[in-house]
């Protein structure tokens, strides 16, 4: 396989997982649809349960909840955090650190410092690999030809 061919198969490999993830959200929507059209019509024929091809589908009344937004708890005055712990429930509070985020702040840290510090070091590992960048060319810019 030449480089020209693996360049290739590897463009065509990221053109099928963006294709692949498009598909995926499509038929997430789909699923939601005839979910809804599916329970509205079960409801609507007074039908509690109904099996069909090895599967048994039932109508189930859930309840669904979510932060408000920072716009109603500001107008509010109420903190989240702070209301979860006065209700018993700060142990749902979890510290986290988006590794995306944390990537870009190592990468800028090093950028300005030169190097991470021993007290960086003792809790963030580093290693260098190897990647390949993709961009679509411009009329400006070629490529260099296989």
């Amino acid at each position: 396989m030449t480089l020209l061919d693996m360049v290739e198969n590897y463009q065509e490999l990221l053109v099928e997982k963006d294709r692949l993830a498009e598909l995926a959200k499509e038929n997430s929507a789909a699923i939601e649809a005839a979910k809804e059209k599916l329970s509205q019509q079960m409801v609507d024929d007074d039908c509690q349960r109904i099996s069909h091809g090895g599967y048994s589908f039932s109508l189930t009344q859930k309840t669904a909840y979510s932060k408000r937004s920072e716009a109603d708890l500001a107008e509010a005055g109420v903190n989240f955090l702070d209301r979860l712990r006065e209700e018993g429930l700060g142990d749902l509070i979890v510290e986290t650190v988006n590794p995306r985020t944390l990537q870009s702040a190592m990468t800028a840290y090093v950028e300005e410092h030169g190097e991470l510090t021993e007290g960086l070091e003792e809790v963030i590992k580093s290693y260098e690999y190897t990647d390949i960048n993709r961009r679509k060319e411009t009329k400006k810019t070629g490529g260099k030809k296989a």
